[in-house]
């Protein structure tokens, strides 16, 4: 587990640096790259503490009531191509919460981390 956490924290931290340069870099499309960059290793990351059986604290489980249905979402429309208004108003606004929620998880790292050390 500690060496779990100590790898996870790391990443973690690489690609909330690398995913803003994307987006500075990129244009409009480094601000969609940003997101995949910041959100496919969270997202890893997530599932992996999910069934590890630890104890969750309550900004890992916030994360995970407000980002898994926008990755859901997404994943809902590759494959159908056609979403109803409210599935689009919900990718919307995680446009606007989901930097938030990217740093808040890796605060969440960093506190999993911390006692570790």
């Amino acid at each position: 587990m500690k060496t779990f956490v100590k790898y996870d924290y790391y990443i973690q931290l690489f690609f909330i640096i690398i995913g803003p340069q994307a987006f500075l870099f990129g244009g409009l499309s480094g601000f969609v790259l940003f997101y995949f960059i910041v959100g496919i290793p969270q997202l890893i990351s997530f599932l992996v503490k999910l069934f590890l059986g630890t104890k969750k604290s309550v900004l890992y489980i916030a994360y995970g009531i407000v980002i898994v249905p926008v990755w859901i979402i997404v994943t809902v429309l590759f494959t159908e191509k056609n979403i109803n208004d409210f599935f689009g108003y919900v990718l919307m606004s995680s446009l606007l919460y989901s930097p938030v929620m990217a740093a808040a998880y890796v605060y969440d790292c960093y506190n999993t981390y911390e006692p570790y050390k």
